[in-house]
């Protein structure tokens, strides 16, 4: 009797242990710490995030960028290993908390173990102002002695005029300085002159 006893103890024993061990989840990899490269940026840019631990298992791996965006993979020894690197750009300015925790995927249970560090975003430059060419220096129309402006012959975009003689005047033998993008003209009477557009 007392031996049929034993032999139900140890019965027993074994299913609780057979139970105990189906009830343990298996070893799971463990995070050790984070860094953040470089840890200051300009809004817009990318920065790399490597997260450090042990490979002991499958789990999950949960990484909290602090601007509501997150990264969830799954860890798998001889597989997936630590150190685990995730590239993310940060669109706005700030200081950020980064986290990197146990995260569920899918049937796969959380890493075991938390690490944080910090990057700082700063704002964007503005962009250049766009680049206006300067408008051509005005110039005057100017007639010699004895001559006077034509003034609907002004064009205020190219410099071109003209100039009509008074009774006796005669062509200036130097001609008259025509702004650039002129050139000094005058009729076959000799009854006008000016400076006219040159073609471009």
């Amino acid at each position: 009797m007392l031996n049929k006893n034993k032999s139900y103890a140890a019965l027993s024993l074994g299913v609780a242990a057979l139970g105990l061990a189906f009830a343990l989840p298996a070893q799971a990899g463990n995070i050790n710490g984070i860094r953040v490269d470089p840890p200051s940026i300009v809004a817009g840019q990318q920065a790399q995030v490597t997260v450090d631990g042990q490979d002991e298992g499958n789990c999950g791996l949960r990484v909290e960028y602090g601007n509501g965006d997150v990264d969830v993979t799954r860890m798998s020894a001889g597989k997936d290993n630590f150190p685990r690197s995730f590239m993310h750009t940060f669109a706005g300015p700030g200081t950020f908390t980064v986290t990197a925790k146990g995260g569920r995927e899918g049937s796969t249970l959380g890493c075991a173990g938390e690490a944080k560090a910090t990057i700082t975003v700063a704002p964007a430059p503005p962009p250049p102002a766009p680049v206006v060419a300067a408008p051509p220096p005005v110039t005057t129309p100017a007639c010699p002695d004895g001559w006077y402006l034509n003034q609907r012959s002004v064009n205020k975009y190219t410099g071109a005029y003209s100039c009509s003689a008074r009774r006796g005047a005669v062509l200036p033998q130097a001609g008259i300085a025509c702004p650039a993008g002129t050139a000094y003209y005058t009729n076959t009477q000799g009854t006008l002159l000016g400076c006219k557009a040159l073609p471009r």
